[in-house]
């Protein structure tokens, strides 16, 4: 358990450029996208929507989530978000199932409410932010001035092929309201409103469905081994029902903060159980500094899906 707890934690410590992140679902605005999502009282929380990564039983990590927010028209001519907001929240967790329509939800469940996951003060007059990883930016779309949002280096698990909830709660000293950037969907209600601690309210009831508009970048999140060889270091992808060795795609695979490509590649039963794992050697502590307690493998499957695995160094 010690062992599986530092393994964990070094993933996590493990650089966002070494992550192989990608795009990986893609609501981004469009032309359509002229909804302004909000609540009518910004003391009544916030609102939420969910999206979907991979396929079930595969394992993500989120680096990365884009929304844009739109002024309030209240608001005179602001020159950034923080002449509207003083702090913004992201939230985020597994989605709750929605109940019919005209019923509230079902009794309140721990396993439905959204933690925090990213806090950031909003300087006045700007879009600076005290947090490195919480970025705003003020883009024009459909001929108006947006704030695009970047929630980075979250480092978020989260399981594939399910409904995953994230929402902006915005606190200010104004009376100015928080706005989602949304679109009008095919069908269905998918917003729901939470409380500022994060608690399950209600579903959001709009005359026209909307979604808000995001972007999610991340990575699958890959089992591997280190040892030394000799001169040399052993990593083994080991194989997973969602990343099998026919699946990836070898000439993708780098290693350790220098990007390193193997010297070799070749599958093997390393555990004698029937399943191939793919072995790599590299060079010793290839492009790795000494006191460094973990590396990182990165690579593709076939399908362009981007993973990594993270293990302890031996001294």
């Amino acid at each position: 358990m010690i062992r599986l707890l530092a393994v964990i934690l070094a993933c996590l410590a493990s650089a966002s450029a070494q992550s192989g992140q990608m795009l990986i679902f893609d609501r981004a605005p469009s032309s359509d996208s002229n909804q302004s999502l909000g609540l009518a009282k910004p003391s009544e929380g916030f609102l939420a929507d969910d999206f979907q990564v991979g396929a079930a039983k595969e394992d993500w990590v989120i680096e990365r989530i884009r929304i844009w927010a739109v002024p309030d028209l209240k608001a005179t001519a602001p020159h950034g978000l923080g002449d509207v907001v003083n702090k913004i929240s992201l939230f985020g967790g597994i989605a709750p199932d929605s109940p019919p329509p005209g019923q509230k939800p079902a009794a309140d469940c721990d396993c439905h409410n959204l933690p925090t996951i990213k806090v950031a003060t909003v300087e006045p007059g700007g879009n600076a932010t005290d947090m490195k990883d919480v970025t705003i930016a003020t883009i024009q779309q459909n001929g108006s001035d947006v704030w695009q949002i970047d929630f980075k280096d979250l480092k978020w698990s989260v399981p594939g092929g399910t409904n995953i909830q994230f929402g902006v709660l915005a606190e200010s000293s104004s009376l100015y309201n928080w706005y989602n950037l949304g679109a009008a969907p095919a069908q269905g209600q998918h917003l729901r409103v939470f409380s500022s601690a994060g608690k399950l309210q209600s579903v959001f009831q709009a005359e026209t469905p909307a979604r808000m508009n995001v972007q999610v970048w991340g990575h699958l999140l890959a089992r591997i081994s280190i040892r030394q060889a000799g001169q040399k270091l052993r990593v083994v992808l080991k194989s997973d029902p969602f990343l099998d060795s026919r699946q990836v795609d070898t000439t993708s695979l780098r290693f350790g903060p220098g990007n390193a490509s193997p010297e070799n590649v070749r599958t093997e039963d390393v555990n004698h159980d029937g399943k191939t794992a793919l072995v790599m050697m590299f060079g010793a502590r290839d492009g790795i500094a000494p006191n460094s307690i973990n590396a990182c493998l990165t690579g593709k499957r076939l399908d362009g899906a981007p993973f990594e695995g993270c293990d302890l160094l031996k001294h």
